[in-house]
């Protein structure tokens, strides 16, 4: 499979129109076309169909999408890192993580961007939706990773990364410690620590069940919040993303489930520098 074939489908994906797509790629639709039967061999099947003027995807098509989109974005990152790296740009790259975010989900992204870009320097602002919106809108941040229910400006463009479900965290010497999954009941006698920068979990246990909790104001990150578990405040709903340290336990939350996705959010239309372009396609491409 070569990349030009898959960068011919993907734009053949966006338009639906053989000609357009082979204007957009600058190629001749003839040569066009075989580029696509030739990907349609390698992959054991028709990948679009044409009913008089309509071109519509097949069921493989839609299937192989995604999937060669993100062999698309991964290796479009790729030049634009090594082309950033052969111009020895200074370049930063600047994420804003919503409540309860952590960086380890896209440590990874983060970690190719600076092998490749050894003088990048990463910055992260953690901070409540509308304040990293704000920062986006002008231009102090490149993107940054939000909750799906969060309310968003059409300005901005957002990408499915992955869903996460809360988990609870105790002290290791806590009843609850030695129990494999915990339920809303189990809690209706804890203080539960919430705070503004924490993922609003707790929150949405009380919508969910209508249970009245002891609920515990804390504001402050998620590292604070595991202190004053550690200290036996109380308990805390979290990202199972979340990294968590010794002694502390942490304890599946099964009835109800709590889940949320989480988006990487950037302003559309608006160019980013090479590193943060890089970042974002290999985020893209690592979500599936």
């Amino acid at each position: 499979m070569e990349l030009s074939q898959v960068r011919y489908f993907i734009a053949l994906c966006r338009t639906l129109n053989f000609t357009r797509a082979a204007e957009q790629c600058n190629v001749t639709q003839p040569a066009f076309t075989r580029a696509i039967q030739r990907l349609e061999e390698e992959l054991g099947g028709a990948l679009l169909f044409r009913e008089r003027n309509l071109t519509q995807l097949t069921e493989l098509g839609r299937e192989m999408r995604p999937h060669l989109e993100a062999m698309l974005d991964s290796a479009d990152a790729a030049a634009a890192l090594a082309s950033a790296r052969r111009k020895n740009t200074q370049l930063s790259l600047k994420i804003g993580l919503g409540p309860g975010i952590g960086a380890a989900s896209i440590a990874d992204a983060v970690r190719e961007v600076a092998s490749m870009l050894p003088e990048v320097s990463v910055h992260f602002n953690e901070a409540g939706p509308p304040a990293l919106i704000d920062a986006m809108l002008t231009d102090t941040l490149d993107c940054a990773l939000l909750p799906d229910d969060c309310d968003m400006p059409e300005r901005l463009n957002r990408w499915p990364l992955y869903t996460e479900a809360a988990v609870l965290v105790v002290p290791p010497e806590h009843r609850l410690a030695v129990m494999n999954a915990v339920t809303a009941r189990d809690v209706l006698e804890e203080n539960i620590l919430v705070g503004e920068r924490c993922g609003g979990f707790a929150h949405a246990l009380v919508a969910i069940t209508g249970f009245s909790l002891r609920l515990q104001r804390c504001n402050g990150a998620a590292a604070q919040m595991l202190d004053l578990v550690a200290a036996g405040l109380g308990v805390a709903l979290l990202s199972e993303r979340l990294r968590v340290g010794a002694p502390l336990a942490v304890r599946r939350f099964s009835e109800p489930e709590l889940k949320r996705r989480i988006m990487l959010t950037a302003v559309a239309g608006r160019p980013l520098n090479p590193a943060a372009s890089s970042f974002v396609k290999l985020c893209r491409a690592q979500a599936f």
